[in-house]
């Protein structure tokens, strides 16, 4: 299955939201989202799933308009941020609502989702005395009880507790397993880092930057603090390794990890001690 995008854009209040160019997701791949607040990142997750639908350009599921064949829709799940619940009915009458909608619900794996999520004691409760923990927990089910081939998550993790977090992040691996397509956002590096196999850049409009997390020997940026910056620099700039200066004796540079491992052991020869190391990956420096 494969989510095809050709130029899509959407304006709202005469300001450019989404100008992208074409794009292609593929089935048995988790794709990370990113970039900084209101760059556009949930209304591009509403377009794939026609909750926004005056945009020009087309977004293909298999060959399929989503406008016009809104049917292909069943096959994606989704989880906004901002999603809405019908607070003052219960949580399983949220879920058979919104099963509904997408023409079929599956009770018995919804009540095993259910208790995985630690949740299925709760559902005969109204939503409004749910915490934002079980709120949260109440749209992940929604969006994971109808077994959809390609899943949408706006950042999933917030107000989930670190138990569930792994439960959930395990559990999409597992999905990528088997051939399921993810998209998902999250303002926390490690969520993406751990997950994703390809990281998309959103910055004015458009996919600016794409990273391969699995490509062998990649590029990191390494924050680095030591007893003496004025040797580190002084070697850094004999390797010809552009660098610059923080405070506290912090220095940050750009190297591949068979280089770096090379000159870490040499800085150390060299009487150079490292108080503490920080590695991230490129991405990270787009979306500060």
């Amino acid at each position: 299955m494969t989510l095809n995008i050709q130029n899509l854009r959407f304006s709202y209040q005469a300001h450019n939201v989404l100008d992208l160019s074409p794009v292609t997701f593929e089935q048995g791949k988790i794709y990370g989202i990113v970039g900084r607040n209101g760059v556009g990142k949930t209304t591009f997750f509403k377009t794939l799933t026609n909750i926004i639908t005056n945009y020009s350009g087309s977004i293909e599921i298999d060959g399929q308009n989503i406008k016009e064949n809104p049917r292909i829709l069943t096959s994606v799940g989704i989880v906004l941020d901002d999603m809405e619940l019908y607070k003052n009915y219960s949580g399983w009458f949220n879920l058979r609502y919104f099963g509904g909608l997408r023409g079929n619900f599956d009770e018995e794996r919804t009540r095993i989702l259910a208790k995985e999520l630690n949740i299925d004691n709760n559902l005969n409760e109204k939503v409004s005395r749910y915490s934002l923990g079980m709120n949260k927990k109440l749209i992940l089910l929604i969006s994971l009880m109808s077994d959809a081939d390609i899943l949408i998550f706006d950042e999933p993790f917030r107000g989930l507790d670190k138990g569930t977090v792994e439960w959930f992040k395990n559990y999409l691996l597992h999905l990528k397993t088997e051939g399921r397509m993810v998209l998902i956002s999250s303002h926390v590096q490690e969520d993406i880092e751990t997950l994703a196999d390809e990281v998309l850049v959103l910055e004015n409009g458009n996919f600016v930057e794409k990273f391969d997390l699995h490509k062998k020997n990649q590029t990191y940026i390494y924050r680095v603090q030591t007893n003496q910056p004025q040797a580190l620099h002084t070697f850094l700039t004999e390797l010809h390794v552009k660098f610059s200066q923080q405070a506290e004796n912090w220095t940050i540079f750009e190297m591949n990890e068979d280089n770096y491992r090379e000159f870490f052991k040499q800085a150390v020869a060299q009487d150079i001690e490292f108080y503490q190391i920080k590695k991230e990956s490129k991405f990270i420096e787009l979306v500060k």
